[in-house]
């Protein structure tokens, strides 16, 4: 039997060869006999000269016919022609279509025959408007592979469309010049996980070892890709800053004083810029949310017409029957079921009109936030045109500079800029973090650091010289150290000597504060709801959080409530978040509020929120029925936040309430939510209140079974641990978990899932330390 077995399997396979071979034979000959310009039209330009060509081009009215005359000057490697075709398809008369497919094809040419003529062009190109034209002088410039194209790809790398970011990745990798190693590097860091794939592989063409490449990968998991250039561009905007100066100034105390007043304008650019990135991301998601409430709104007025022409059509009917009726005990009824029948109509009509009214507020809110996004979009772009003056002004200065180096007769002391800790600040951590840029035209042989007269061992000075050997002294240094503080007054004491033996220092002053007050932390998780589609992760969620705050934190037992399941009740809920947490809390004090569990939404057209329903946070014994009488509403969870007389108090709440199929989110009956965000804002009033939601009110917060949370308490905890804590100081605050928690969330639900953090403080607000 066995045998037998084999031979079929034989038979099978040789039988599948022979049939793919037939498939490749016929895939072949039909790709030989595939349309291409006839060999007759073809040959009906080889006997023309250049100039008739490009002539008969012009006047082409069929493409078939201009490819034939492009595919000849192709074969004649006729650059001049192409070059004049290509650039009078852009003002060629006809359709637009008809222009860009002659360009496109030029385009393509120009890559086949990777002639350097071409690049100026090219380079051209790649700020078209339209995409496929950028891509295509791209995919040219990559085959073409000349360096001097390089600086004008690298502005692409910062493109706002991922496409474009990843085409220039790509494209420098092609060209495999090492030079734009460290450009394609920061793309490691990317919010887009195929431009970072498509780095990763840019890397590994030009010939970085694969450790190196981790290496990279695990240092851009802590930081963003606008936050590397921002580092690159604060030392190349320091080193042409010295060498203008260096050039034209002759004492030390007015090189100090330009230096710091440009660094300062350059500093101010970039706030602004980042500032207007994050008003534009949040303008969107306020239209999204809008639109997707319009789209509600139309499709219930539509419902409501629809049921009121039928009412129409029922009165007519019932009209009819009161005409034909014989007897008072038939116009009785009919005139009970008209009366009724006129009573629905007119109530379905007042749905209509506050339906209608719905519609038109949320179109002017739309309207008016669209003007916003475009007004905040043109900001960015104008913020992002002054940042590319500022590097066009960097290279204009460099080459003054090198026209003026012979005319310096004497050193100048080094640069120094320390970018943290601030001078004078007051901190109630044991420890800061230093960051200090030093440069030198010549070369720096020393630097020190004191930390209240005590010399530090620095662990980054990577390739510091000592003064007197005879190796070759770095113009450039950059150090990252966590500094321990005492109680009190720090002073911090900076040198840095350069081979002339001039010194600059600078002196900071830090005071640490003695930490007052007590964390007190309540953690609430519910999977099995006994009236409700039962979770998944929730609990996990929960625990995940009391272990971190537990062993990570140092939080003792008793300043941690937690409650589960069964436990969880609403009045369990309400007492221990009003009433114990309320007594246990004093001003001094941070309270931190986990929730990971089912939201819902009920009609409440009396809602401050303007989108007519309240939300609510369901506990183990919500009833879908009477979310009012079993749930938490959101303005009960106002009043409880008002109660606690906490400075600081963090609510992360791992829940959603849209009512969308899946996810962390229950309706009451058949309620449809098309939700406000203002409700975030309503329970966040106060200083020192900030909130933290898994996502924004119209999505779906998310469970992974991989995972084993939810997606948002996942990253959350990730973040806590570490990956968040952007200047490794130890210490993680609410703006860098939010900043980790903004870019990973997004990425590992496919966009679907944007947390929201509201809420105002004085200050960094710690939430989390690094074990």
């Amino acid at each position: 039997m066995y045998k037998d077995n084999n031979l079929v399997k034989i038979k099978f396979i040789m039988a599948l060869i022979f049939f793919l071979v037939a498939l490749g034979a016929l895939t072949m000959n039909c790709a030989s006999t595939k349309p291409e310009i006839p060999q007759k039209e073809a040959n009906a330009y080889s006997d023309k000269d250049l100039e008739a060509l490009t002539d008969l081009w012009l006047k082409g009215i069929q493409y078939r016919q201009r490819e034939g005359i492009l595919k000849e000057l192709e074969r004649r490697h006729a650059i001049d022609q192409l070059i004049f075709c290509f650039e009078i398809a852009g003002w060629r008369m006809g359709r637009t279509e008809e222009r860009k497919r002659d360009r496109l094809y030029i385009l393509n040419v120009f890559g086949k025959l990777k002639d350097q003529k071409t690049v100026p062009l090219l380079t051209d190109q790649i700020k078209d408007t339209d995409y496929s034209v950028r891509t295509q002088a791209l995919d040219a410039l990559g085959k073409i592979k000349d360096s001097a194209s390089i600086e004008k790809i690298l502005p692409l790398l910062y493109d706002k469309d991922s496409k474009i970011r990843g085409k220039a990745v790509h494209t420098l990798g092609e060209i495999g010049d090492s030079s734009a190693t460290v450009h394609i590097s920061r793309h490691l860091a990317d919010s887009d996980l195929f431009v970072r794939k498509l780095a990763e592989e840019a890397l590994i063409k030009l010939g970085r070892p694969e450790e190196e490449i981790e290496a990279w990968k695990k240092k851009a998991e802590r930081m963003t890709l606008d936050e590397l250039y921002s580092a690159q561009l604060t030392y190349q905007k320091t080193l042409t800053e010295k060498e203008e100066l260096r050039a034209k100034l002759e004492n030390e105390t007015d090189i100090k004083r330009q230096l710091e007043k440009s660094l300062k304008e350059r500093e101010s650019a970039l706030q602004r810029n980042q500032a207007l990135v994050e008003s534009l991301y949040e303008s969107e998601r306020k239209l999204k949310s809008k639109l997707a409430q319009l789209n509600i709104a139309k499709q219930q007025s539509e419902e409501y017409q629809q049921e009121l022409e039928t009412l129409n059509g029922r009165l007519r009917k019932l009209h009819e029957q009161l005409e034909q009726a014989r007897s008072q005990t038939v116009t009785a009824s009919v005139k009970d079921e008209l009366d009724k029948t006129l009573q629905k109509k007119s109530e379905l009509e007042s749905d209509v009109k506050q339906s209608r009214q719905r519609e038109s507020v949320l179109e002017a809110e739309i309207t008016k936030l669209t003007a916003a996004a475009e007004k905040t979009r043109m900001q960015a772009d104008a913020a992002r045109q002054e940042l590319a003056v500022m590097r066009d002004r960097e290279a204009e200065l460099t080459r003054q500079v090198d026209e003026l180096k012979k005319r310096l007769d004497r050193g100048i002391a080094p640069v120094l800029v320390v970018s943290k800790p601030e001078n004078g600040i007051k901190v109630r951590m044991p420890t800061t973090m230093l960051q200090v840029v030093t440069v030198d035209d010549k070369g720096i042989s020393d630097f020190q650091v004191t930390l209240n007269g005590q010399p530090l061992k620095l662990l980054s000075t990577r390739g510091i010289m000592v003064t007197g050997t005879d190796e070759p002294k770095q113009k450039k240094l950059s150090i990252t150290e966590k500094l321990q503080l005492a109680y009190g007054q720090n002073i911090i004491e900076i040198s840095a000597t350069d081979t002339d033996g001039t010194t600059s220092k600078e002196i900071i002053t830090v005071t640490r504060e003695k930490e007052h007050g007590n964390v007190w932390a309540a953690v609430i998780g519910i999977n099995g709801y006994p009236n409700a589609r039962s979770l998944k992760y929730a609990v996990n969620d929960a625990l995940a959080f009391k272990h971190y705050l537990k062993n990570n934190i140092g939080l003792p037992e008793d300043h941690i409530f937690f409650l589960t399941e069964h436990d969880a009740t609403k009045d369990n809920i309400l007492s221990l978040l009003g009433t114990k947490l309320k007594r246990k809390a004093s001003r001094e004090d941070t309270v931190i509020i986990f929730y990971a569990g089912h939201g819902a939404v009920e009609t409440d057209p009396s809602n401050p929120d303007g989108d007519g329903f309240e939300k609510y946070l369901l506990p183990f014994d919500a009833d879908l029925n009477d979310l009012f009488a079993s749930s938490i509403s959101m303005d009960e969870v106002r009043k409880i936040f008002q109660r606690i007389s906490a400075d600081r108090l963090i609510f992360i709440a791992d829940t959603c309430y849209s009512g969308a199929s899946g996810g962390r989110t229950m309706v009451a009956s058949k309620t449809r939510a098309n939700l406000s965000d203002k409700f975030y804002e309503r329970i966040s009033k106060g200083k020192g209140r900030v909130i933290i939601s898994s996502c924004s009110a119209n999505e779906v917060s998310k469970e992974d079974d991989h995972l084993k949370h939810g997606v948002f308490s996942y990253y959350m905890l990730e973040g806590l641990k570490g990956r968040a804590d952007q200047d490794g100081d130890g210490i993680i605050t609410v703006s860098e978990l939010f900043s980790y928690i903004s870019r990973k969330v997004p990425e590992a639900s496919g966009q679907d899932q944007h947390p929201v953090k509201k809420g105002e403080t004085v200050g960094e607000l710690v939430i989390g330390r690094v074990k």
